[in-house]
């Protein structure tokens, strides 16, 4: 290429930065569904009922994480396939993994439900409510047996929440969430205040918020232009095993989740007493929400990540990274700064009485602060591992961000520093760990990729090489014309030959013409990214927009030729004659239109 082609070829990729922020910000609402339900139901119990009741909230945690096990495997497995799938184009693929996921969704969460409701007494033992702790075992029973009908919602409400963001639909979920919060608040008071239902009631309450919320997300599925239809016929089972493996990395990152307070409870417990169990249940509670920012910023990684690595994106790609770096930098060093400053608060909320129980909740509040930035970049490298398809390091991230660093630590430091030790580990496991990710990405640099993009571990067939491909975010017409020249002498330079060259540089200009003319409309600022590069034989064509709706290879193949203005759209004409592969897809509010020629 040209060096003065080459050097128009950056691109200003405001798309991906925008469509990034809202996928975090839908990811964080699916990620915070079961953590408000035992946030609200943990403050609530603990200031209104009493030690008793809280400490069951705390027991029944290994509840809400095993409905994150269930949902985390679907959802990541589902986004990850599915993104893969919308990238290249591929709309059958779609269908297929999301009727499977919803079928498997179906049948695991509603057995969840059964188990409950029948074996309340032995789930309630397995979780450490022993019957000879009578107070504590019935009233943990009483939780279950209210918390589990509401078993199905939660898990289709954190499957679902993603897939309505790739079908462009971000202010449903949101609605949702805020209804599910304020649903739990209101049904907690009025079982506390006026009906005296304990911590039955309570879960009740949980229950309740989950099926709302769930109805409002079901109410998208009523929308006749959606990309997601479940269909019985469109089911696959020979992708199943596809679609656990997508999901096995936050799989096994959920169980160690679970695994991780029973060595952490055993340890306080033989060092501290009570008092310690106490603080670490309300630190435990509290994280599953402070932490929420983090996850979203993985999962917008995971679901973007995996879209530019179906379209062979590593500029993309590249970008989707810098944002995350960028959002956990800003965004999740504030949220660390304000924990830190409003712990007294905060644990006051778990822990009313003053003493030595809420100053002990106060320093683990404050300790586990200062992990949440380095947390946040563990998540980022798990999930963007999982996006390039290397599974079982994503895995082995999965496993040292929940349990083996944290373990280690807390194992090391408690023996020198007590309590404080403990609630240091996390920092310290989270911090050792970004430092290991850290090392490995220097170690690991790809002398043939330039800056970021050569510590990110992508294999050597990645992508299209530099010269190969032409990209530009373009904004008026004068911009349009500008590339297409630029097109014309890229495609000249792969040997295409001038007919054929002006040609598709005569389609570029067309179609991004109309983009321009007819998308960029209203107050609302408007983005067109338009991607040209040639793979072995092939010369691909992609358009990504944030404008209304509009499927222009439909349109353009109604067009019929007009005698009278035989020049009018001349262009895209001769090129859908040529194409041998057409594929459109409307996901996430942008329009992406891939054309092989």
């Amino acid at each position: 290429m040209s060096a003065e082609i080459k050097s128009k070829t950056a691109k200003n990729d405001s798309i991906i930065r925008r469509l990034f922020q809202t996928t975090m910000i839908t990811m964080m609402i699916a990620e915070l569904s079961g953590a408000l339900s035992s946030l609200i139901d943990g403050i609530i119990t603990g200031f209104s009922l009493g030690q008793i009741e809280l400490a069951t909230v705390g027991v029944c945690l290994p509840y809400f994480s095993i409905l994150s096990i269930i949902s985390g495997i679907l959802m990541i497995g589902c986004t990850a396939m599915c993104t893969s799938a919308i990238g290249r184009g591929d709309s059958k693929e779609t269908s297929a993994v999301f009727s499977l996921t919803v079928f498997i969704g179906a049948i695991l969460s509603v057995t969840i439900t059964i188990i409950g409701l029948l074996f309340p007494d032995a789930v309630a033992s397995l979780f450490g409510a022993k019957a000879d702790a009578v107070d504590l075992h019935r009233e943990t029973v009483n939780y279950l047996r209210g918390v589990v009908i509401g078993a199905p919602a939660l898990v289709f409400f954190v499957i679902l929440t993603p897939i309505l963001q790739l079908d462009g639909d971000t202010k449903r979920p949101q609605i949702a969430s805020a209804l599910m919060a304020v649903t739990d608040v209101i049904g907690d008071l009025l079982n506390v205040y006026v009906f005296h239902g304990g911590v039955y009631g309570m879960a009740l309450a949980s229950s309740a918020s989950h099926i709302i919320a769930f109805i409002i997300i079901l109410t998208h599925f009523t929308k006749k232009s959606g990309l997601f239809r479940f269909s019985f016929s469109a089911i696959r089972f020979d992708k199943l095993r596809d679609l656990t493996k997508g999901g096995l990395p936050r799989a096994v990152c959920m169980l160690s989740r679970t695994l991780l307070p029973i060595f952490m409870n055993t340890l306080v417990l033989s060092l501290i007493g009570s008092t310690g169990v106490t603080a670490l249940s309300a630190q435990s509670t509290l994280s599953f929400t402070i932490t929420s920012l983090g996850w979203g910023i993985g999962g917008a990684v995971s679901i973007m990540g995996g879209m530019m690595v179906g379209e062979q994106d590593e500029k993309g790609l590249e970008e989707v990274v810098k944002t995350a770096l960028s959002d956990i930098l800003i965004g999740v060093t504030a949220i660390s700064v304000a924990v830190f400053l409003a712990a007294p608060f905060i644990a006051s909320l778990f822990v009313p009485e003053a003493g030595n129980t809420q100053n002990m909740t106060v320093d683990a509040i404050r300790c586990y602060s200062f992990a949440l930035p380095f947390f946040a970049f563990n998540v980022m490298c798990a999930n963007y591992l999982q996006a390039i398809t290397r599974i079982f390091a994503s895995t082995i991230v999965n496993i040292g961000i929940e349990v083996a660093f944290t373990a280690a630590a807390a194992f090391l430091l408690s023996s020198a520093f007590g309590a404080m030790g403990i609630w240091l580990s996390y920092f310290c496991g989270q911090a050792i760990l970004s430092l290991v990710l850290f090392i490995i990405a220097a170690v690991r640099k790809d002398e043939t990729r330039h800056g970021l993009a050569s510590h990110m571990m992508l294999k050597s067939d990645f992508g299209v090489p530099e010269e190969d491909r032409i990209e530009r975010s373009l904004n008026t017409m004068d911009e349009v014309v500008a590339f297409s020249e630029d097109v014309s002498g890229f495609c000249m330079e792969h040997k295409l030959g001038s007919k054929e060259s002006n040609r598709l540089a005569l389609c570029v200009e067309e179609m991004a013409g109309n983009v321009i003319e007819h998308g960029f409309t209203g107050d609302k600022p408007h983005h067109l990214d338009v991607r040209v590069l040639v793979k072995g034989e092939n010369v691909i064509l992609r358009m990504r927009d944030d404008c209304e709706k509009f499927d222009l290879c439909e349109k353009a193949q109604k067009w019929s030729f007009d005698p009278e203005h035989p020049e009018k759209n001349i262009g895209i004409r001769i090129v859908m004659k040529l194409a041998k592969d057409i594929s459109y897809t409307n996901t996430m509010n942008t329009n992406n239109l891939i054309i092989t020629v």
